[in-house]
């Protein structure tokens, strides 16, 4: 009975650990360099980020550098270099990320959020303060939320 324990309990820190070595390019797996929670919400409805095609373990592009995993709400941030909070947003499936004239421009699913036209805003917060995406290197424990309203 205890070996089966055993087996059990590796094969479940196995599957925690499945992104680890999802990237031929490493030998050993990256180093978790940080996690937490992200919500998006676009004119008041919350994204649901829990749906399968933003997964890391059912996306076809995903990033190890910033991605979610099923299971839980939070992001994960492993390998080399940490991430700005416009790069995270940017490496999610269905999600890119850019500046244009020095305004936050957004696309989710097709459509686009340009903070140049009237009445799109595009919040950025970190543990409820607001951030410059671009310049806001991500920690370990923040929270995230990207606002993005369009008067409509």
């Amino acid at each position: 009975m205890r070996r089966r324990t055993v087996i059990v309990g590796v094969a479940g820190i196995t599957g925690l650990s499945g992104c680890l070595f999802a990237d031929d390019r490493h030998d050993e797996p990256p180093e978790l360099l940080g996690f937490g929670e992200i919500e998006i919400v676009i004119d008041g409805s919350p994204v649901d980020l829990s749906e399968d095609r933003f997964q890391a373990e059912h996306a076809d592009n995903y990033s190890l550098a910033f991605h979610l995993h099923e299971g839980d709400d939070f992001w994960y941030m492993e390998g080399e270099e940490r991430v700005t909070f416009a790069e995270g947003i940017n490496a999610l499936p269905y999600f890119a990320y850019e500046q244009v004239d020095g305004d936050h421009v957004v696309t989710y699913d097709g459509t686009v959020y340009d903070g140049r036209d009237p009445g799109t805003e595009l919040t950025f917060l970190v543990d409820d303060e607001a951030v410059d995406p671009t310049t806001y290197v991500l920690s370990d424990g923040d929270d995230l939320l990207l606002e993005i309203t369009t008067g409509e």
